[in-house]
């Protein structure tokens, strides 16, 4: 059995840091990211006259300094709880992603938003997100106990699941780059379609088994409806923020913007946790696959 508070407080911890992801993309999209100069403090004070883009900046700060409290209060509880040495080097790992991350969310205030340090900060937030959102899988019921499956396509489904989280990482940081330099969407674009169709591969290809498909179907089809919305999402940011630019940036504009970049973030959560169950989960088949092989050789 799994250890039910570490998993629940990593499941919140998790939630907070989408929460956080989402309030780093208004900034982004309000061009708030110099509303306030300084760093650590906002204007020299705790808590600022909350005006203008000031209020999407510190809103962010004020977020990111709670999941930092959440994620030390994690690695501690983990470090307490749990026996297996590398999930406590995973909370570690995760307790280490988030203080870089606010050195960096810092050092994009002092330095004036240079565009490897923004790029940097807004990837890493997607890797930290990943970590702990791998620390509530691996702490739940199923990783502790969950039976495994024999499959006759693990591989080929374990494979198709990899190249689709490599794919989406660098969809994030094409975007990231689209977002801090106003460059060409076309890589951006063209990698969108290689994601969609990598979603598609994977759904057919758990349907196939029984079993599997009892086991993931419903975590790869909510990969398949997270791709598609933001397939929409993606021509409504770009006809938005492209087509019909403008300054100061329209209330839709920012919520078609701030709506991508966080359901990137949801689609890279969702992929990379599902890999990790089929890992988990699946095993190959191998006397069904020999036997299969065999009746197909004439």
């Amino acid at each position: 059995m799994g250890d039910g508070l570490t998993h629940r407080f990593a499941i919140f911890t998790a939630a907070t840091t989408v929460l956080l992801i989402l309030a780093g993309g208004l900034v982004t999209s309000t061009g708030s990211g110099l509303s306030v100069p300084d760093w650590p403090l906002s204007y020299g004070q705790l808590m600022p006259p909350m005006v203008g883009g000031i209020r999407f900046e510190h809103s962010h700060r004020m977020i990111a300094g709670f999941v930092g409290i959440l994620t030390l209060a994690l690695t501690v509880l983990v470090w307490l709880r749990e026996k297996r040495r590398w999930v406590k080097h995973l909370a570690l790992g995760a307790l280490v992603a988030v203080v870089v991350q606010a050195v960096l969310g810092g050092l994009t205030v002092i330095y004036l938003l240079p565009t490897w340090i923004s790029v940097s900060h807004a990837c890493l937030a997607q890797t930290f997100l990943c970590l702990v959102a791998a620390l509530a899988l691996c702490t739940g019921r199923e990783w502790r106990g969950g039976e495994r499956i024999d499959a006759v396509y693990a591989g080929s489904i374990q494979r198709l699941l990899v190249a689709e989280t490599a794919l989406v990482y660098l969809q994030l940081i094409l975007g990231a780059v689209v977002r801090h330099t106003n460059a060409s969407v076309k890589l951006h674009i063209v990698n969108a379609f290689l994601i969609a169709m990598h979603s598609i591969f994977i759904l057919l290809k758990i349907a196939r088994e029984e079993r599997v498909q009892k086991a993931l179907f419903r975590h790869s089809a909510l990969l398949g409806i997270f791709v598609t919305f933001q397939v929409f999402l993606g021509f409504g940011a770009f006809i938005m923020t492209r087509m019909l630019a403008s300054e100061p940036a329209t209330v839709g504009q920012v919520l078609f913007a701030t709506a991508h970049q966080t359901l990137g973030a949801l689609i890279l959560v969702t992929s990379f946790l599902l890999t990790l169950r089929a890992y988990r989960l699946l095993r190959r088949d191998r006397e069904t696959e020999s036997t299969a092989v065999f009746t197909r050789v004439p």
